[in-house]
């Protein structure tokens, strides 16, 4: 119970005081409008009108139904429409509580399926707001009372593992649509290809995944641990049942174990154990029953690490382009030849759209563009990159929501999807070189995904989505028609290919992915692949006589090819094969056609006002400041729902300084600067000894206590950046501040022993019996004005999920502290930060270096105040305040080992991490000292020089099954340089304590 209370304080640690947080918000130009039922609140932007009120009626229809099998109903909620993302996503958060939902749909069918993608949103996060509620009860629900939303969320995160929150939420998608992820193979491909091949892992690995095997997120495990438990037992309320005894009492350790045991009488490894043994008995007599197909590999796999060669473009001169990227590989286009593979190009962050185009020496891909300021606004733009000349460049525009791209056979078109603001989807074609857009088709209520050319040119075949569900469509560009080549069901099909009389087309009918053909001249279906565990993507080769695809192999997708033979194709007698464990689900709810009848009522809709909104609490009672916890909150935190305004306030105990203070701030980011506000003010106390030595080095204890009242006001404005816009991340931060610190009521008192041997308001110590030296970093009775400027910037590759650090990127940071203003103290510090980030000698190795240089103020004057120290120090040393400083640092970072070990469920180790450095420093300045009788004053030098080299060896783990991550380690030092500071070489230990990822 102490590591999980010590991980909640932790936690919470990071949820207050965010005056420093960027808030994801839309530009103050954006007007916003609601709709209201008993249970919804829906906000919205102005244009999304329909939709809006389409969601507030579909939610309200299916607030009872969700919430049955987990119960009770929610109540009110808000619910945001963010229509200026081109992200595909929502969520729900208690930070304050509310909804979101990004309201672009995804292209990639095996992700969509044959929903309405609002609709898919309503089901899944609707009942992460059920299992919300449901949570407020026994004492988690005291944990709300007592602290706030953060807290609350906190402890029923941890009484239920993050499987179970989003496993719930799949299964329901699943039951209460046509097409959720549970009935689409793809969605456990990789669990089931795992399970098949060996790799069933023990559950710590499945839970908590792993940087040696490739492990499908909690989504995938969630949703097979909840439908198998809701089948074995037949109840649609089992984990109603678990989740309720986990909730009221979460500081148990492993309380949803213990209550699955209780409930079912398996614990949850036995739970694993047993689903996992069901599910490859049934996938091992479906695959039994199959006759598999044979194939020909084209690319070759040099590592065992889990790595995907997707979306074979077959070009003409034999070679394959295809899209790689894996555990330890970051997106990236190669080509394929000869068993070689020679990379092309590293695409920025991509806007997976579920294929690629290449051809004509032009790579065609989806990648976001990014709203400098407006975190809440960005943008899917197409981008093509030109094999031969090395150029690339954005078509269509760098304003635009566009997905799957594709060229046309000539290379001379383009055609993609745009979705706009107003959730309306259209295919429009573009000129190639020009980027003058010269097609559009669209029809009201239906969405495209996926276009293909025909070779000739004239037509674009599309997925088609209606109310009724998918087909696949040709749209002939030069008539501005479409015709239909399937009947419209919901069979999920995907990918499809239009090659002489056959359309290629993916399709999971068969409850495997396959690839089929349809011949047109008799309209006939032939079943082309016959795959193990899935068959995707297929392409034609430019002489026609291969069929290229993606087939799922046990390290990845692989590209394999077969002879374009028609006559070895079978034919087709549908069927439909759906999972069991999705047809238990849709048996249990009853609800799988809720949707369809969803009543339009017109709701009345008013203006949304960003000032009504303004105070909004989330988080209340006690929270923890500090990661050593000598500082405790007792306050209040708001934020306004459409994330423009935060606002702090409590009181502030130091049981360091046994001292508290009034705390209170507020960050308005509605407008481009943001503007921050922050006043505190309270009693200080800080306690000093040092040894005074004579000439016989009897030494005698001095102690310095002082003690003020000191308030603080600051306020400043800052202009967070987002630059992005090809593989390297890129940030820049420009911020300045004013503030204003009044000291008064200062004493500082100095004993020697149990004799008080002064007692005064001066910020003096005791040297010897006849020197002096001032405390520059304190503030006597007086007022500090100050100036602070900071610039930052940051421009470092992305990384993998292995990488832990950058293999290529620079970051930049500078600091100035001064006092232009006048008051009573004078003080100026300016310093610059920045490292290097290079790769290793080997994968995943990282060499970096990284640099300081700080002056500050020095001199005799009584009034100066030394800001504190800005720049990192050599490892193993410390040092004094010196006028100025430099620092270097060369580091060699390494993975050791992953070793994937688990002691029972009480630890859990992941990585193991080396580095090697080398610390160099150097300062200079000087140390003033007062005659405690005379005019005079004694200088003396802190010149020196520091440098230290040694190693680092850290842990990544989890505690306790938490998938949180910690880090801890130790350091060996050995100090090379000897000082007036430091006159010995020798070790210094030290143990890490790293970061904690949340």
């Amino acid at each position: 119970m102490k590591t999980r209370l010590s991980f909640l304080f932790l936690m919470l640690s990071c949820c207050i005081l965010q005056a420093q947080d960027i808030l994801e918000n839309n530009p103050p130009s954006l007007r916003w409008y609601q709709v209201n039922t008993d249970h919804f609140r829906v906000l919205y932007l102005k244009g999304f009108e329909v939709q809006a009120q389409r969601m507030a009626n579909t939610l309200e229809s299916l607030h009872a139904a969700e919430a049955k099998s987990l119960g009770p109903i929610p109540r009110k909620i808000t619910v945001l429409m963010q229509n200026q993302s081109s992200v595909s996503n929502g969520f729900v958060s208690m930070f304050p509580r509310r909804s979101e939902f990004y309201t672009m749909p995804p292209q990639d069918y095996n992700f969509l399926g044959t929903n309405d993608w609002l609709n898919l949103l309503a089901t899944h996060e609707y009942r992460h707001i059920v299992q919300y509620q449901h949570a407020r009860r026994g004492l988690t629900k005291g944990v709300y009372y007592l602290f706030g939303n953060p807290t609350f969320a906190a402890v029923a995160q941890m009484a239920a593992p993050p499987w179970f929150w989003e496993g719930d939420a799949v299964a329901t998608e699943t039951a209460f649509t046509p097409s959720g992820r549970g009935k689409i193979p793809n969605f456990g491909l990789v669990f089931k290809s795992n399970l098949m091949e060996g790799r069933t892992f023990h559950y710590n690995k499945q839970h908590l995944r792993s940087y040696k095997h490739f492990i499908p997120d909690h989504y995938v495990l969630g949703y097979h641990m909840v439908s198998y438990l809701r089948k074995k037992t037949n109840d649609p309320e089992i984990f109603g049942k678990i989740t309720r005894r986990s909730w009221n009492m979460p500081f148990i350790p492993f309380a949803f174990s213990n209550a699955i045991k209780r409930e079912t009488g398996m614990t949850v490894s036995a739970l694993y154990r047993d689903m996992a043994a069901s599910l490859k008995a049934e996938w091992k007599n479906e695959i039994e029953s199959r006759k598999i197909s044979t194939f020909e590999n084209v690319n070759v796999r040099r590592t065992k690490a889990y790595t995907d060669y997707l979306y074979p473009q077959p070009q003409s001169d034999g070679s394959v382009i295809a899209w790689k990227k894996g555990i330890g590989d970051i997106d990236q286009f190669v080509r394929l030849k000869d068993g070689e593979e020679k990379h092309i190009f590293t695409p920025g962050f991509v806007n997976e759209s579920g294929m690629l185009s290449a051809h004509a020496d032009a790579i065609l891909w989806n990648e976001f563009g990014y709203d400098p300021r407006w975190r809440a606004r960005n943008y899917s733009l197409v981008k093509i990159y030109e094999t031969k000349t090395h150029k690339k460049r954005v078509i269509g525009g760098k304003r635009e929501r566009l997905g799957s791209a594709v060229l046309s056979a000539d290379g001379s078109k383009i055609a993609a999807v745009r979705t706009t603001t107003d959730y309306k989807t259209s295919v429009v074609v573009f000129e190639l070189f020009t980027g003058k857009q010269i097609f559009e088709y669209s029809v009201e209520g239906e969405f495209y995904a996926m276009p293909r050319w025909s070779p000739d040119g004239t037509k674009i075949v599309v997925l088609r989505t209606t109310t009724q569900g998918k087909t696949i469509s040709a749209i002939d560009v030069n008539a501005n028609t479409i015709s239909d080549y399937l009947p419209i069901t919901h069979e999920n099909v995907g990918h499809p290919v239009l090659h002489g009389t056959y359309l290629f087309f993916n399709s999971p009918i068969s409850g495997v992915d396959n690839i089929y053909a349809l011949d047109l001249s008799n309209k006939q279906r032939l079943l082309v692949t016959n795959s193990k565990y899935g068959a995707y993507n297929p392409a034609i080769s430019a002489d026609g006589k291969h069929v290229y695809y993606n087939d799922q192999s046990k390290d990845g997708m692989d590209i394999v090819r077969i002879p374009f033979d028609p006559t070895a194709w079978a034919v087709f007698n549908e069927y439909a094969r759906p999972s069991s464990l999705a047809s238990t689900l849709v048996e249990q709810e009853h609800h799988q056609h809720i949707l369809d009848s969803v009543p339009q009522n017109q709701l009345s809709a008013k203006r949304y006002t960003k000032i009504s909104g303004l105070l909004n609490p989330y988080s209340w009672g006690f929270n923890v400041l500090s990661n050593d916890f000598s500082q405790l909150l007792f306050g209040i935190t708001s934020r306004d729902l459409l994330s423009t305004t935060q606002i702090t306030a409590g009181y502030v105990y130091d049981s360091n300084e046994r001292t508290g203070l009034i705390r209170a701030g507020v960050s308005y980011q509605g407008l481009y600067p943001i503007i921050d506000l922050t006043v505190e003010t309270g009693d200080r106390d800080t306690d000093r000894s040092f040894y005074k030595y004579d000439a016989e080095q009897i030494g005698r204890r001095t102690d310095i206590k002082t003690t003020w009242n000191e308030t603080t006001v600051e306020g400043g404005i800052r202009v967070p950046l987002v630059l992005t816009n090809s593989k390297y991340m890129q940030d820049l931060s420009i911020g300045t501040a004013v503030g204003l610190t009044r000291s008064i009521d200062y004493e500082n008192s100095i004993y020697e022993g149990d004799k008080l041997i002064y007692q005064g308001p001066s910020r003096i110590a005791i040297f010897n019996d006849s020197l002096r030296f001032i405390y520059k970093d304190d503030l006597n009775n007086g007022d500090l004005i100050y100036n602070r400027i900071s610039l930052s910037y940051a421009h470092v590759m992305k990384t993998s999920y292995r990488d832990f650090l950058y293999r290529w990127g620079q970051t930049f940071s500078a600091d100035v502290m001064h006092t232009p203003f006048g008051g009573d103290f004078q003080g100026y510090l300016w310093a610059v930060r920045s490292t290097l980030y290079f790769p290793g000698i080997l994968k995943h190795h990282y060499l970096y270096f990284r640099g300081g240089y700080q002056e500050s103020r020095q001199g005799v004057e009584g009034d100066l105040y030394t800001f504190r120290n800005r720049i990192s120090k050599p490892r193993g040393y410390a040092y004094p305040a010196d006028e100025k400083f430099a620092s270097l640092s060369a580091n060699y970072a390494f993975p050791l080992w992953y070793p994937d070990v688990s002691i029972g469920p009480l630890l859990n180790i992941q990585r193991i991490k080396a580095n090697a450095f080398v610390d160099y420093g150097n300062g200079s300045g000087y140390r003033y000292f007062y005659h405690t009788s005379e005019p005079e004053v004694y200088v003396s030098l802190t010149d020196a020089k520091y440098l230290s080299t040694g190693a680092e060896v850290t842990v990544d783990f989890n505690v306790m099954r938490l998938t949180q991550k910690f880090e801890l380690g130790f350091r060996a030092t050995y100090l090379a340089q000897t000082n007036r500071y430091h006159p010995n070489t020798g070790m210094v230990y030290e143990f890490l304590i790293g970061n904690i990822g949340f």
